[in-house]
């Protein structure tokens, strides 16, 4: 267990991390979603003890806290931060790499040779990484990881840079490791496969978090939005606005018109998706909010 209370992170008069208080469980893959520059990072690095809060405290396994350099060793041998590709010496192997993290979590570590072959990396694994692709590399990053074998895994954007097969491959490992235990945190402002193994999923803005969905609950019952875009955005409101004159409507970072259909009656409804219908380049749906829009609509400008 972890345990986040009241952590506040203060970089002079800006507010980082604004009182996040949460506990994240054994057996849980947690998303963290934010924009760049918003926060995610500042709170792993909480986590590892990188950055000091200004106030407020972590606790692991519901007693360990960072008090003193013997603490801290303790929970280091319970948590690792996936590398970053910079992290990574060019002179040496990926085999090299897997051992150094083989032998500094040996309390934990697993087999390298198991991870090799479950993340397909025996083709290229003993080339000096100077030479691998920038996907070889995040593979690597991500096996280095594997084979500490820690309880608490951390890891920023773990997908950046991989093809669809490893970001499935990678997926499928991620709830193997679930299944085992962990506890898994993943940085990431790529939305794409997160909700396939996520079992939360947190929105980070403005140092608190905004948005909870957690997957393994009945979903809420959302709002039901009718959603469109088009090249003429602009154009189709001001049509619709000629028979509803107090349309109440969003556009969204990512270019959808989204309406909360209940503040329509039941015939301008219909009436407002027959015209919808009629404009063939328009793209329309009618449901709740999927992450994509949430993430849109929460972090527009």
């Amino acid at each position: 267990m972890i345990q986040l209370n009241n952590i506040v992170v203060q970089f002079g008069d800006k507010k980082v991390l604004n009182g996040i208080t949460t506990t994240f469980q054994p057996g849980e893959i947690i998303g963290l979603v934010a924009p760049n520059g918003t926060g995610k990072s500042t709170l792993l690095n909480v986590l590892m003890n990188y950055v000091t809060p200004t106030k407020g405290e972590v606790t692991f396994k519901e007693s360990y806290r960072y008090a003193n350099k013997k603490k801290e060793a303790y929970i280091h041998s319970l948590i690792t931060m996936m590398p970053d590709q910079s992290d990574l010496y060019n002179h040496l192997n990926g085999v090299d790499h897997l051992n150094i993290y083989r032998q500094m979590w040996h309390h934990s570590s697993i087999d390298p040779g198991q991870v090799i072959q479950r993340l397909n990396m025996s083709h290229y694994i003993k080339d000096k990484t100077y030479q691998y692709s920038l996907g070889m590399r995040q593979r690597l990053c991500f096996a280095m990881q594997i084979v500490a074998n820690t309880p608490y895994m951390l890891m920023d954007e773990v997908m950046n840079g991989l093809d669809p097969d490893n970001v499935e491959l990678i997926s499928k490992l991620l709830e193997e490791k679930k299944k085992e235990g962990k506890i898994i945190i993943i940085a990431s402002h790529l939305l794409e496969n997160l909700e396939k193994y996520a079992d939360r999923i947190l929105f980070l803005k403005g140092g608190e978090f905004i948005y909870t969905r957690d997957y393994r609950e009945k979903a809420p019952d959302d709002a039901v939005f009718l959603k469109f875009s088009s090249r003429e955005n602009g154009k189709i409101i001001e049509e619709i606005k000629a028979f509803i004159p107090d349309l109440d409507y969003k556009e969204l970072a990512n270019e959808r018109v989204i309406m909360d259909v209940h503040q329509f009656s039941k015939e301008r409804n219909l009436q407002l998706q027959e015209h919808l219908k009629n404009n063939v380049q328009l793209k329309m749906e009618i449901g709740p909010l999927d992450l994509l829009d949430r993430y849109s609509s929460y972090y527009s400008s």
